[in-house]
Formats: C-alpha cells, sequence, structure tokens
C-alpha cells in the first residue's frame, strides 16, 4: 500500500487534471441549463396532469 502515504497521496494528487476555468464555466452552464430544463418541463407535466385530473373530475 505505497499510495497509503503522504508521498503516495501527493503523488496522486499531482496526477488529477483539474479543469480549465474556460471548461469549468462551460460545464456549468450546461448543469444549469439542463436544471432548468427539466425543471420546466416537470412543471409543464404538473399542469397538464392537474389540468387531466379536473378535467375528469378527481
Amino acid at each position: 500500500m505505497k499510495w497509503f502515504s503522504i508521498a503516495g497521496i501527493r503523488s496522486e494528487i499531482s496526477r488529477i487534471r483539474w479543469p480549465k476555468g474556460k471548461d469549468l464555466m462551460g460545464n456549468s452552464g450546461k448543469v444549469i441549463f439542463f436544471t432548468v430544463a427539466f425543471a420546466l418541463f416537470f412543471t409543464v407535466c404538473e399542469i397538464i396532469a392537474s389540468g387531466f385530473l379536473k378535467f375528469v373530475g378527481i
């Protein structure tokens, strides 16, 4: 368990490819966009479902 030491941990941390600022902003924008899109989708589905249930009389 060579990696389970301070030197091993430092070695593993140095191998991490940290995202650049531009990549981070692009990915964050995509996440926010899809979160808003799913929120709108589920809101519209809820409105349609409740309207259908009111139409049926439940």
